[in-house]
């Protein structure tokens, strides 16, 4: 098996430490690697290959950072989807499965294969009438700026009228991203195989307007009713586009999945329970 190295664009001290010994380990393990061009530059070493390139070669992408590397790389690679391992530092991820710390067993039972895949559904964003298209692993995320009025979006689900909200901002959310801005916002966690999509008002204007949970199968449309300035649409976070009065949203389930690696004795409830702090 051969592995692609990809880490953090912010080069920290603890990840560049950690780097180096990392290729020591796979090197003392006979494991066949390549590392990602634009962070073998800011580490220093000599052999760093494009991105392209490492799908084309590569078996599994081991990635080096929190979550946020993670939906990164998933972006990167587009639908040229190969399976992901996340090896976190400091703070548990929801999908960083191994510790920077504690790795070395895991990832050896992995390399001999003793792993599965989980697939993660992926949302496909257009943006209207422009046609511009946006995948996110996470959540697409519709926000005010901190001087505007509330939003006003009149949202449909295949179509057929849902609801007016007036809020801060919507949240379409895939189960992946349950766990993040929308669990923040109120909403449910729900279990990463559900084929399912949360749209979440952020701070709605009426207490009625609750998160609601609808099949993964449906397109959500959103459309401003009312639109002062300073809209944005925000993909997994990491992306900002511009949106005005006149600009229609639609979501959909992308026509292909992210591949995580996943340790045999892993869980995602372990997971939740850990980071929430629910009851041992």
């Amino acid at each position: 098996m051969k592995i692609g190295i990809i880490a953090n664009k912010i080069y920290s001290e603890e990840i560049g430490q950690f780097f180096h010994h990392f290729l020591d380990w796979l090197r003392l393990n006979r494991v066949d690697y390549c590392v990602e061009s634009e962070f073998a530059g800011i580490a220093g070493y000599p052999h760093g290959i494009a991105l392209f390139r490492m799908l084309k070669e590569a078996d599994m992408l081991v990635i080096l950072g929190g979550d946020g590397t993670i939906l990164r790389a998933a972006r990167l690679m587009g639908n040229d989807q190969i399976p992901m391992l996340g090896i976190r530092f400091g703070r548990l991820g929801f999908l960083a499965e191994l510790s920077g710390q504690t790795y070395d067993s895991e990832l050896k039972d992995i390399l001999a294969g003793k792993y599965r895949i989980d697939e993660r559904m992926v949302l496909e964003t257009r943006i209207l009438p422009e046609n511009e298209r946006y995948f996110a692993l996470n959540d697409v995320v519709v926000l005010r700026s901190p001087s505007s009025k509330l939003l006003t979006t009149e949202v449909y689900v295949d179509e057929v009228y849902m609801n007016t909200f007036r809020s801060d901002g919507l949240i379409i959310a895939s189960p992946t991203g349950s766990t993040a801005y929308s669990m923040s916002a109120g909403g449910p966690i729900l279990s990463p195989g559900i084929n399912a999509m949360i749209i979440n008002p952020i701070c709605p204007h009426m207490l009625s307007n609750r998160p609601t949970v609808i099949s993964g199968d449906c397109s959500v449309n959103i459309r401003f009713k009312e639109l002062s300035d300073g809209c944005m649409l925000t993909v997994d976070g990491q992306e900002d586009i511009p949106v005005n009065a006149e600009t229609r949203i639609n979501v959909n389930k992308a026509s292909y999945s992210v591949k995580l690696v996943r340790s045999m004795n892993s869980s995602f409830f372990s997971v939740v329970r850990n980071k929430l702090k629910w009851t041992q």
